[in-house]
């Protein structure tokens, strides 16, 4: 340091002034801080209602408020024909009739059914007998009463006037001369079976009307300890509303809050469409 000192004295001297010079120091870059990220809260876990204990959270109506589906399903249509012989056994008359007469139901939108539960019912009574022989010709005659109604279990509907539809025919027909029986019963059947396929269709869509079936699916609309309980209400609530055959509950799942049942009903009563209808029951507890 006092090397420097001189040397710069002796440079003044010899200059005759002295000159300074301030040298700024290389800048320094700006120290920095680590920036600490704050770790968010875990959200709190809602309590949840199992049981009716006194510590227990209730939720809000809101939170318990159940859903609930519908789904459009064909009017079923039990078709019953006895020809007088063995079930087992039918006749060609019996077989080329139900053919007919299903086809032509399935074709208006019911669905054919050999058991109930069913919506209408359609009864038919055949018999068939040989007329007479002559040499190697044979004929045979028959007769076919139908019968076309309501099933019992929606024979009347709540807030409607009704009475029992049913729409009866009978039908006679001959077979014409055949070569042996198998010929003149294929003759005879055919004969008769397009016209009592057709009396069958018209007839049902008749008892119909606006008859319709619904898969109503209701899910969370009540508290397990109301499981045993909600079903029964559903039922016996909707039955009451008018406009309505039957309500029948087919499937629970108690654990799930889940339920399905069958409504029958007026199309013409609900013209909002039926579901709506239960959003504005209140016992119900369905929201949209």
């Amino acid at each position: 340091m006092k090397k420097i000192i001189v040397i710069l004295g002796v440079g003044a001297v010899v200059a005759g002034c002295v000159n300074t010079k301030y040298i700024e120091p290389d800048p320094q870059p700006p120290r920095t801080v680590a920036e600490v990220k704050k770790t968010p809260k875990a959200p709190k876990r809602q309590k949840v209602v199992v049981n009716n204990g006194k510590n227990a959270v209730k939720p809000s109506q809101a939170e318990i408020k159940g859903k609930a589906t519908a789904l459009a399903k064909p009017l079923r249509v039990l078709v019953s024909l006895d020809d007088g012989l063995d079930p087992q056994k039918p006749s060609t008359l019996k077989r080329t009739l139900f053919t007919n007469v299903e086809g032509k139901l399935a074709s208006s939108g019911f669905k054919v059914v050999y058991a109930k539960p069913a919506e209408i019912l359609v009864y038919g009574s055949l018999r068939a007998q040989k007329m007479n022989q002559r040499g190697s010709r044979v004929s045979w005659k028959g007769d076919v009463t139908v019968e076309v109604t309501r099933a019992p279990e929606v024979n009347s509907v709540n807030g409607q006037t009704m009475r029992d539809v049913v729409a009866k025919k009978r039908f006679d027909v001959k077979s014409g001369d055949a070569r042996n029986d198998d010929e003149a019963l294929v003759k005879l059947s055919d004969r008769v079976g397009a016209d009592v396929a057709d009396f069958a269709g018209k007839a049902v869509n008749k008892v119909a009307k606006k008859m319709k079936l619904a898969e109503i699916v209701v899910s969370n609309a009540w508290q397990p300890q109301d499981a045993a309980g909600y079903p029964t209400l559903f039922a016996e609530r909707v039955s009451r509303m008018d406009g309505v055959y039957s309500c029948r509950v087919v499937a629970t799942d108690n654990a799930n809050r889940t339920m399905k049942a069958e409504v029958i009903y007026d199309s013409e009563m609900f013209p909002d469409g039926f579901v709506n209808r239960l959003y504005i029951t209140p016992e119900l507890n369905i929201a949209r």
